[in-house]
């Protein structure tokens, strides 16, 4: 066979160590400063003695003023590397909203999320949320909700 069929080439994609750095400006927290480090793989602990591969690793690390906490972040095997400011933004976007979800009780927690309130994932999940909830808090004083709700209005997640 001849021609373009005869050999098709793959594209392989060759991830980088790529780090991206937003700012945006919120009337409800102020200015918000966002850097992402793509990592690579990480394996990631999902409980006693279970360990699995993760791809596509990020650290995030957020400020507002002096403030700053950070938090790992998977990309998608489409979209492997956080490479834009929407991106950037989603990161942040996804952590405030796990953070919130730990303001609710466990039990309402498990019945917003389909978690079956006798599950020790239900559990290991929840406290993984109020530990994000806790660095949200610290970092900004400022309606959470109202934070979330403006971030969502304005990059239309």
């Amino acid at each position: 066979m001849t021609g373009s069929n005869a050999s098709k080439q793959t594209k392989i994609l060759t991830l980088k160590n790529i780090n991206m750095k937003t700012t945006i400006e919120t009337k409800t927290a102020g200015q918000i400063v966002i850097n992402s480090q793509y990592k690579g793989d990480k394996l990631w602990n999902v409980g006693p003695g279970n360990r699995q591969q993760n791809y596509n690793n990020h650290l995030v690390t957020v400020k507002n003023g002096k403030k700053s906490f950070s938090f790992d972040f998977w990309g998608s095997i489409v979209s492997p590397e956080i490479s834009n400011d929407q991106e950037n933004v989603l990161a942040l976007y996804c952590a405030l909203s796990e953070a919130i979800s730990a303001k609710e009780s466990f039990e309402d927690f498990c019945a917003e999320l389909g978690y079956d309130n006798d599950s020790r994932t239900a559990e290991r999940v929840y406290k993984a949320c109020e530990k994000t909830l806790s660095k949200v808090e610290r970092v900004f004083d400022c309606d959470h909700h109202g934070l979330i709700n403006e971030i969502q209005e304005t990059y239309n997640y």
